[in-house]
C-alpha cells in the first residue's frame, strides 16, 4: 500500500535534537575539530580588544569561519554568513545551534584588519608544529617553488606611479587630511620606479610576465617537505619579485619553523643563480638546481669544449690556445676572456670557433660555486629530485587550487599575506587528518621506508661508480710508473 504525501507540519517545540547527531561521523570537520584547537587565538588577540562597549564575537569563532570561507571555497563573507544556517555541520563545526545567532558578514573582515598577519602565521605555525609531533615531516629533503596569484584587478586599467601619487595628493587635500594613510602592520611592497604602471585598485599589486602571458597579481612562495608534502614555509611577494632572491630566507624559514636544517633542496632553473650556489656550498645543502645555460651558435665550438686553466687563470680553446682575462670590469657578474686576434687569424678551425674578430669568452664571478652544484650529484639521483619536486611542490600549488588558490580575494600584500597562510594551514590540517586516520601511521612509515630504500640505492650506485673511477685512476697513474 502507497504511504501518504510527506508534508513536514511546523511544530512550535522541537525536542530531542542535537547537531551533533545530525553530522555523520565521517565528517571532515569532525576530524578537523578535534585535531585542531582553534581557541589559541584569545590569548593571542585579547590586547587587541578594549575593556569598554560592545563584546565582540568569540575570536576562535571569528577564525573558524575564516577557515571555512576557504576550506570550502565559499565566493564571499556574504555568501558564508548566508550559507551557514543552511549546513548543519557548518553550524556544528563552529559551536552554533539551530537558533543561535548568525553575524553579520562585516565582522570578518574587520577581525582581519585588526588582527593582521600575527595570528594567521601563529596558526599556519601551530598546524605545522602538529605535523613535525605526527612524524609527517622529514626536514632534510625539501623542494622550493612559486605560484602567480591574479590580483583582485583589472590590469588593462593601470597607471603611472606618478599621476597615482598625484591624485592621492589631490584627493587628500580635497577631503582636508594632511595626514597620510596608516602604516601597514607588516612589511609594505617594494616601491615602484617613476614611471612604472600600477594598479589603482590594488597598488601593491604587480606585472609579471610568464609563458607568453602578463599577469597582475603576486606570488606565494613555498617549501614543502618530501616526506607528506606538508608546507614548512611560505612568503606572499608582488608578482614581479626573482624567485631566485627568495630561496635562502625561505630556507632559514624552514629551519626556523621546524628546527630541522634542509640537507638537500629541489628547485627549477628560476633559483639556479650562483649566488645561491656559493651560499647552499658553504652550509653545506645538496642542491638539485639547474640553471640556464649559454647556447653556442649552431655549427660552432660549444662551452664545454673550452678547458679551463685555474692556474694561469685562463681558458684553454679546442686549437690549444689561450685565451687571458680582458681588463674590462665584470659585465652583469662575469668576466671576460679574449684570444689575440692575430692568433685567430692564423687557426685553422677559426671556422668552428669565431667569426671576423678574435674569439671571445664570458666566465662567471661564482663560476665555481656553479660547477659545484653541476658535479654535487650523479645524474640519476639529481633526476630522481627533480621528479620528487613536481610531485610535492608543483602538486602542492594544484592542491591549492580546491581552496581559491589562484585568484586573490583581498586587495593588497597584507591580505594576500593572510589568504596564502589560511590556505597553506588548511592544506597541512588536512593532511594531519589524512595520516592521523586509524591505520595510516602504518601507510606513512611503509612510504618513508620506499622512499629511503630508492635514495639509498641511488646513493650506492654513486658511490660504486666514484670508488671505480677513483679505481681506474690509480691504475692508470700505476702503469704509467712502471712504463
Amino acid at each position: 500500500m502507497m504511504g501518504r504525501p510527506q508534508e513536514a507540519a511546523a511544530k512550535l517545540f522541537y525536542t530531542g535534537i542535537t547537531l551533533d547527531e545530525r553530522v555523520r561521523a565521517d565528517n571532515p570537520l569532525r576530524a578537523i575539530r578535534a585535531a585542531i584547537d582553534f581557541s589559541f587565538v584569545r590569548p593571542l588577540v585579547r590586547p587587541l580588544y578594549g575593556v569598554r562597549g560592545n563584546e565582540s564575537i568569540d575570536p576562535a569563532l571569528l577564525l573558524k569561519l575564516m577557515f571555512l570561507l576557504f576550506y570550502a571555497q565559499v565566493p564571499s563573507e556574504r555568501a558564508l554568513m548566508a550559507w551557514l544556517s543552511e549546513r548543519l555541520d557548518w553550524l556544528w563545526f563552529c559551536g552554533l545551534d539551530l537558533d543561535s545567532d548568525i553575524p553579520d558578514h562585516s565582522v570578518i573582515s574587520k577581525a582581519r584588519k585588526r588582527w593582521g598577519t600575527e595570528v594567521f602565521a601563529k596558526f599556519f605555525g601551530r598546524v605545522l608544529d602538529q605535523c613535525v609531533e605526527a612524524n609527517l615531516v622529514d626536514g632534510k629533503l625539501v623542494h622550493v617553488d612559486s605560484s602567480l596569484v591574479t590580483a583582485n584587478a583589472d590590469k588593462t586599467k593601470l597607471q603611472t606611479v606618478l599621476r597615482l601619487a598625484c591624485q592621492e595628493f589631490y584627493d587628500r587635500l580635497e577631503h582636508e587630511s594632511p595626514e597620510p594613510p596608516a602604516a601597514k602592520d607588516s612589511a609594505p611592497a617594494p616601491e615602484p620606479a617613476l614611471g612604472s604602471a600600477i594598479s589603482p585598485t590594488d597598488p601593491d599589486a604587480r606585472l609579471t610576465r610568464k609563458n607568453g602571458k602578463t599577469t597582475l597579481g603576486y606570488k606565494d612562495h613555498r617549501v614543502v617537505d618530501d616526506r607528506c608534502g606538508v608546507i614548512t614555509a611560505t612568503a606572499t611577494t608582488p608578482a614581479a619579485v626573482n624567485d631566485g632572491s627568495m630561496l635562502m630566507g625561505l630556507l632559514e624559514e624552514h629551519e626556523e619553523n621546524t628546527g630541522q636544517e634542509a640537507q638537500a633542496v629541489a628547485a627549477d632553473s628560476a633559483y639556479g643563480t650562483g649566488e645561491n650556489y656559493e651560499q647552499l656550498r658553504e652550509k653545506d645543502v645538496r642542491a638539485a638546481i639547474p640553471h640556464q645555460r649559454q647556447k653556442g651558435a649552431p655549427g660552432k665550438f660549444g662551452r664545454d669544449q673550452f678547458r679551463y686553466d685555474s692556474a694561469e687563470d685562463c681558458y684553454v680553446c679546442p686549437a690549444g690556445q689561450k685565451m687571458h682575462r680582458t681588463g674590462k670590469p665584470p659585465d652583469r657578474d662575469h668576466v671576460e676572456y679574449r684570444a689575440g686576434r692575430k692568433v685567430c687569424d692564423s687557426c685553422p678551425r677559426r671556422g668552428q670557433c669565431t667569426g671576423k674578430t678574435g674569439r671571445t669568452f664570458k666566465r662567471h664571478v661564482l663560476q665555481e660555486a656553479i660547477d659545484w652544484a653541476d658535479a654535487l650529484l650523479p645524474e640519476g639521483v639529481r633526476r630522481w629530485m627533480l621528479r620528487r619536486r613536481r610531485i610535492r611542490a608543483e602538486g602542492s600549488f594544484a592542491d591549492a587550487l580546491r581552496h581559491g588558490f589562484k585568484r586573490a580575494r583581498w586587495r593588497g600584500l597584507v591580505p594576500m599575506t593572510i589568504q596564502n597562510l589560511l590556505i597553506a594551514a588548511i592544506q597541512n590540517v588536512r593532511k594531519l587528518v589524512k595520516y592521523a586516520r586509524k591505520g595510516r601511521g602504518a601507510g606513512v612509515l611503509a612510504e618513508t621506508l620506499r622512499h629511503l630504500a630508492k635514495r639509498m640505492s641511488l646513493w650506492r650506485h654513486w658511490v660504486v661508480q666514484r670508488l671505480t673511477e677513483t679505481r681506474d685512476e690509480a691504475v692508470s697513474i700505476e702503469s704509467g710508473c712502471h712504463a
